[in-house]
């Protein structure tokens, strides 16, 4: 099969539905003498913040350890949801294990069913990387935790877990309150593992300690440590944070206040598993990688003039650590382009950023679970903005011709509308 075989195979499959747990993906893995088990796996669960995590972690070691990433949903193409340090897997490597993963479906298909879009992709990974002979492998949560198809690690391959912020999002199916949320990223904590949580709401932190507790996991709070930020703006973070009681500095290169608090999360595991000899690394290595490394479709610059900042705040609790970055950038105004999946709370999303700017262009996803730009146009009006449909290069254009120095041009939403303008922008002519 080639590449664009397997791929519309695997965008034939359901996506996300309801689980009570991963047997199938488990039962498949087994048929293939359990590659997982031959991995050693930091593991990275929470609504927001789980890919920015696991490329702190990746940048920060891959220059000492042969390391595999898995992240979704892909910025241009599946291959770059599977990386070894950076590189993606080639289409002939994801060709060649996709067509391989399809033959042996039929070993599972009669008793379990079809797998589905996301465990297609994790065995995917898995296989890679125990092929590749990958040191460790940081791999990201697709939705939930306890039911996710990652969640098939014992504390024997897992390093760690962390478990990044989490907020109200795929209600349908994780359920209706931040406990119920909270619960379901919990799970992935392991019988006597090590956990990091950059959580601080006290619903959620209680029931991580309740999950902790009953799997006698040591927990440990990124809230625990003194951190002040120092400075941010569109040239980067600087900020401080107190380790054993000895103060250290870091810079990132990154924007966005909210990507301190991934970094603390991935700071303090590195921290953590250096310190109990899990991995050779040290504070120095990480101060100096962590400032270098750069995540593609979050709070990213694509563009000096006009300055274009791409950001994947793809629910309300990405709005809202968006919005507090905005006060730190000083533009004159603000060119909003946004595009929201069906499934997000879209009207608190714009009530959110409405503050900033008085029009926003909405484009149409390509998408089946894109909103009706229609429709948000609609809602925006609820909260005095004016909204117009375009598609993405009528937006770029109408808002090039409007564009003055010293204001900037924002394109939020879906992490997909993301990487569709992102591919866009880097091709787009300004002079028009």
């Amino acid at each position: 099969m080639t590449y664009q075989e397997v791929v519309k195979n695997i965008e034939s499959r359901i996506g996300k539905f309801k689980s009570k747990g991963n047997v199938r993906i488990k039962k498949f893995l087994e048929k293939l003498g359990s590659p997982h088990k031959n991995l050693k796996v930091i593991h990275v669960a929470g609504t927001n913040g789980k890919g920015s995590t696991v490329n702190f972690i990746k940048d920060v070691l891959k220059e000492d350890y042969k390391v595999g990433s898995f992240v979704s949903p892909h910025l241009i193409t599946y291959c770059d949801r599977i990386k070894i340090g950076d590189a993606e897997i080639s289409q002939a490597d994801f060709a060649e294990i996709g067509e391989f993963i399809i033959e042996r479906e039929k070993d599972i298909v009669e008793e379990y069913g079809d797998l589905n879009l996301f465990e297609f992709l994790t065995i995917m990974a898995i296989i890679y990387f125990e092929r590749e002979g990958v040191d460790l492998a940081i791999l990201e949560v697709g939705m939930g935790g306890r039911a996710d198809s990652t969640n098939i690690f014992t504390n024997r391959e897992k390093l760690i877990s962390l478990i990044t912020s989490i907020s109200m999002d795929h209600m349908e199916y994780l359920g209706d309150t931040i406990e119920e949320i909270a619960d379901a990223k919990a799970g992935i904590i392991q019988e006597g593992g090590l956990v990091v949580t950059t959580n601080m709401d006290p619903k959620i932190l209680g029931v991580i300690e309740k999950e902790a507790k009953e799997k006698s996991a040591e927990l440990f709070y990124t809230k625990d440590l003194a951190s002040e930020i120092l400075n941010s703006d569109l040239r980067g973070i600087d900020f401080k944070v107190k380790l054993d009681d000895v103060e250290e500095e870091f810079h990132l290169t990154q924007i966005g206040d909210y990507q301190v608090e991934n970094a603390f999360g991935a700071i303090y595991a590195l921290y953590l598993l250096n310190k109990r000899g899990i991995l050779k690394i040290s504070l120095d290595d990480i101060k100096a990688r962590i400032k270098r490394s750069t995540w593609k479709g979050r709070m990213e610059i694509v563009s000096r003039d006009p300055l274009i900042i791409l950001d994947g705040a793809h629910n309300f609790d990405g709005i809202k650590r968006l919005v507090e970055s905005l006060d730190n950038f000083k533009f004159k105004k603000l060119h909003l382009i946004m595009s929201i999946l069906a499934d997000k709370e879209h009207k608190k999303m714009l009530e959110e950023i409405a503050s900033y700017t008085d029009e926003v262009v909405f484009v149409n996803l390509d998408y089946k679970r894109g909103t009706s730009p229609d429709e948000l146009s609609s809602e925006a009006s609820e909260y005095g903005l004016k909204g117009q449909v375009m598609t993405i290069d009528e937006a770029l254009a109408y808002y090039k011709k409007s564009y003055q120095e010293g204001d900037l041009i924002l394109i939020t939403g879906s992490l997909y509308f993301v990487s569709e303008a992102r591919s866009k922008i880097l091709n787009y002519d300004y002079s028009i």
